[in-house]
């Protein structure tokens, strides 16, 4: 990033991941928030930031130079937002998911490619040390082919959490929208694209609109074959919030919530735990573990960082919106076979 220059930034929704950008742009050098645009007055009422406040994002932009906006919106109205501030000609970084549908994800697409603005989309733990240390170690074949992976995405969220904004219990949440979509992401990341899934659901006990159960069985276009389980309803240590020591906010476990298996050996994370057998793999031979190091930071103010740079033109985002729309393509697929009870192969 150019430490000279400073640059304005425009935030669109401080809900909780709002705030939480906030929290990382002060940790970053150079960056202001020029204006912040919410409608809730319940929400402007908690904030201590000095800047600018508005209804809209016209209004924003009417009255300041802003370099880069940031929406933090609740996930149906990132459609909206999105393409408002592309037209504008403004690099802009969506919190994911970049839509609640596929066919809107590629209208973002279309409209970046026309307009030539960048769109960086936030699946923030792509820029978490722990995931760069293990894409090296799986791309340099320590644990061999990968031929299997799981992932464990379970947590219990408390009353208070959907109580607190109503999109929560409603169409386009559910802890598949909202938590396993950045689990899915980095699946394409390490093992590529996935083909087909064959899905069971749940509906929310609680009663709202979206499931709080899934399971699913996925196979990648390269023949890995992985499974995955999530929920919002279970009291459980193996998820990446309590287990990664991302935010503070969440107690760690100590856990592990993915697991690779390889020709060679297996991966664990967040763990960075890799087991191999001693002198060459053969079940009756003992296995060691070999735990991996990599220096800690903030994926959130990394994100930031990264968002900076593509504003000043020194980098391209590590996820955009054609990226990110594999994922919803995932999430669509795996609600069509909990539907229809049949496998479903991803468009």
């Amino acid at each position: 990033m150019l430490r000279n220059k400073k640059i304005n930034i425009a935030l669109v929704g401080v809900g909780i991941m709002g705030m939480k950008h906030l929290e990382a742009i002060k940790k970053c050098h150079n960056v202001n928030v020029s204006a912040i645009i919410e409608n809730d007055k319940k929400k402007l009422s908690k904030l201590n930031v000095k800047t600018n406040y508005y209804k809209s994002i016209s209004q924003a932009f009417k009255n300041h130079k802003i370099d880069g906006v940031i929406i933090s919106t609740p996930n149906s109205e990132h459609l909206k937002n999105s393409l408002e501030v592309i037209e504008k000609n403004c690099p802009l970084l969506i919190e994911k998911p970049i839509t609640t549908n596929s066919k809107d994800a590629l209208k973002i697409k279309k409209l970046s490619n026309e307009k030539n603005v960048d769109v960086l989309v936030g699946h923030h733990r792509r820029h978490n040390p722990i995931i760069k240390r293990a894409y090296d170690i799986i791309n340099k074949s320590v644990i061999g082919e990968i031929r299997t992976v799981h992932i464990n995405c379970q947590m219990y969220k408390p009353d208070e959490y959907f109580e607190s904004s109503i999109w929560k219990k409603e169409k386009g949440a559910g802890p598949v929208f909202v938590n396993l979509i950045h689990d899915l992401d980095l699946m394409n990341y390490f093992c590529g694209d996935i083909e087909s899934v064959h899905a069971q659901m749940h509906p929310a006990k609680r009663g709202y609109m979206n499931e709080d159960v899934c399971g699913a069985l996925l196979r990648f276009k390269n023949g890995i074959i992985g499974t995955l389980l999530v929920s919002d309803s279970v009291a459980s240590p193996w998820s990446w919030e309590l287990t990664s020591k991302e935010n503070n906010i969440y107690p760690s476990t100590e856990e592990t919530c993915y697991f690779f298996g390889g020709s060679k050996g297996s991966l664990s994370l967040p763990s960075l735990k890799v087991w191999k057998h001693k002198n060459k793999p053969h079940w009756f031979n003992p296995m060691t573990e070999k735990k991996y190091s990599c220096k800690k930071s903030d994926p959130l103010v990394n994100q930031i960082n990264h968002f900076c740079d593509i504003i000043n033109k020194t980098a391209k985002p590590i996820i955009g919106p054609d990226v990110a729309s594999k994922t919803i393509r995932v999430i669509e697929a795996i609600k069509k076979s909990a539907k229809i009870q049949k496998i479903v192969f991803v468009n």
